[in-house]
């Protein structure tokens, strides 16, 4: 039988009979503290499982964000040739309503409606022009969307037309700088005229200082760039 005196002989006799340690540690610490280092390891691997969920969830995730971007890009390019195609489509339609409307554009500006300048006589014009004048503006000036000769009865008037569905300056640009080119290149008087759908603030305002005429169109077409 075992004797205890003291504190050294009761530990002695727990090192002694483990079914006792045992016994001590379960009245110590209770059923739920016993439980703990094995909820702790459970708790772990539920952690290392969700993790590894997680990081299946980011990669697929990650390969979705990669074809969303793809798909946003495709879809972006696509948008845009239609946008172009509309533009084109809007171009057309202002440039053609333009070329069918030249004798009552010259009506409007009080002339007599001559003729439709052809562009080959447009590039005799620009063998006039003077050196220090680009080869770029004399491109332009040749491209120009309309130029019309008129007459008051007395002496030849051109008309200098820059078409769009939203006149901007870069259109009244084009159309002033094609008047200056023109009574430069033939010395007769020239008019500069913006033929469009609608206009922004600036060509307004050339327009109610009557720097350039307008010639509205009627809005039933695509809009060009």
């Amino acid at each position: 039988m075992t004797l205890i005196n003291n504190q050294e002989d009761f530990l002695r006799a727990l090192e002694e009979n483990p079914q006792w340690k045992a016994a001590v540690r379960a009245l110590i610490l209770g059923e739920e503290l016993l439980q703990l280092p094995a909820r702790v390891n459970a708790f772990a691997d539920q952690m290392a499982a969700f993790a590894d969920r997680q990081e299946q969830f980011n990669a697929q995730q990650r390969q979705f964000n990669a074809e969303q971007r793809q798909f946003n890009e495709s879809f972006a390019r696509r948008l845009s040739r239609i946008e172009g195609d509309i533009s084109n489509f809007r171009g057309a339609y202002a440039r053609d309503s333009v070329i069918r409307n030249a004798a009552a554009i010259t009506a409007e500006m009080g002339l007599e409606y001559v003729r439709t300048v052809p562009p080959e006589e447009l590039v005799l014009m620009s063998r006039r022009a003077a050196d220090n004048i680009s080869n770029n503006q004399l491109r332009s000036f040749r491209d120009a969307d309309l130029v019309i000769e008129a007459s008051d009865g007395n002496s030849t008037h051109y008309i200098a037309v820059e078409t769009s569905y939203t006149a901007d300056q870069r259109d009244t640009d084009r159309a002033e700088r094609n008047v200056q080119f023109l009574e430069n290149f033939t010395g007769q008087t020239a008019h500069a005229v913006i033929a469009s759908v609608r206009n922004d603030r600036y060509v307004n305002s050339r327009v109610e200082s009557e720097a350039i005429s307008w010639y509205p169109l009627p809005d039933r077409g695509p809009e060009p760039e």
